[in-house]
């Protein structure tokens, strides 16, 4: 059976004027870079390290951690994307804080310098090192990923030199802008400034779910009718169902403790 990978972990630098060591290590200190090495490896993936056994190394205070093999991939991969400076993708979110948060204790204390080392003979990662100078990617850095949604609002504006029409939607005041054709403002059945309901193409932010380039793809036949048949059935259907019920909203409380 093959061996597991191992990393080294190790903090360096000095804790009230010596040297950080397996001798001399503050004890918070221990246990956070304990916690923050098992996020590390574990990123977002449930589970622990509970089971695995480690070696402590001399010198800097340094755990040598055989990488699970049902993390190993994407531990690799996010250690890539973070060592990689031309790297546009984005590592797992609990990787990247724990690293951020080794950044920051580093710029605080200049003293103190992180270590990823792999211990392969031929390593897939290449050596990270956190120090003082150190400078990793914003964790909350934009991300704006294609989508296609359906918009429904009332268009306010159409035309202009760079063909778009402004839609002032239901839930929002401001106006979007959406790209349009000249064709397709020739085809849509007048009136145009009506409430209309549209098929786009945006991007979308994860972070903020904001939305930018937006360009119809197509207006959707939409016509909004009242059946007061349909809703005077249901109104008589809920006044049974809540007839011996005093005060409905007493009861919602109740029912929440």
């Amino acid at each position: 059976m093959p061996q597991p990978e191992t990393v080294e972990f190790a903090l360096s630098g000095t804790a009230q004027g010596v040297e950080i060591s397996p001798s001399h290590v503050p004890f918070g200190m221990m246990r956070k870079f304990h916690e923050d090495v098992e996020r590390l490896v574990l990123g977002s993936n449930q589970g622990s390290l509970a089971d695995t056994l480690v070696q402590i190394r001399p010198g800097s205070y340094a755990l040598v951690v055989p990488i699970p093999e049902n993390v190993r991939e994407s531990f690799e991969l996010d250690m890539s994307i973070v060592t990689n400076p031309d790297s546009t993708a984005h590592p797992d979110p609990t990787r990247l804080n724990v690293l951020q948060s080794w950044q920051k204790r580093a710029a605080f204390d200049s003293g103190i310098i992180y270590y990823v080392r792999p211990q392969s003979p031929k390593p897939r990662i290449r050596e990270l090192m956190i120090n003082a100078q150190t400078v990793l990617r914003r964790p909350n850095e934009d991300r704006w990923v294609p989508v296609e949604i359906l918009l429904l609002g009332e268009v306010r504006e159409a035309g202009g030199e760079k063909t778009n029409i402004h839609v002032r939607l239901r839930d929002q005041k401001q106006s979007v802008i959406v790209a349009v054709s000249p064709e397709q403002l020739k085809t849509e059945a007048y009136p145009l400034f009506n409430e209309k309901l549209m098929r786009v193409s945006a991007e979308r932010n994860l972070r903020t779910k904001k939305l930018q380039k937006l360009r119809l793809l197509e207006f959707v036949r939409y016509k909004p009718e009242f059946d007061e048949a349909a809703f005077a059935r249901m109104t008589a259907a809920g006044e049974k169902a809540w007839v011996d019920v005093a005060d409905a909203a007493q009861w919602v409380r109740e029912q929440r403790g």
